[in-house]
């Protein structure tokens, strides 16, 4: 993410790519969120009515059908 509202320690960004690169204990190993930890991502990002309805409106927005 950029721009000025981005919330990343641009000083500090590096520390969770060596993080990920090299621990061993990370769970999930994709499909997640980590900054120099494992974040619980929100509930609707996990929601599969939630997301269909989404891409529905951005298709439906757009004219671009993604699915």
């Amino acid at each position: 993410m950029g721009g000025p509202g981005a919330t990343d320690d641009l000083q500090a960004r590096h520390e969770t790519q060596v993080w990920l690169a090299t621990g061993q204990d990370i769970e999930p190993r994709t499909g997640g969120y980590w900054y120099r930890r494992v974040q619980t991502p929100h509930p609707a990002a996990q929601d599969v009515t939630f997301q269909r309805g989404l891409v529905a409106a951005l298709e439906e927005r757009t004219g671009i059908p993604l699915g």
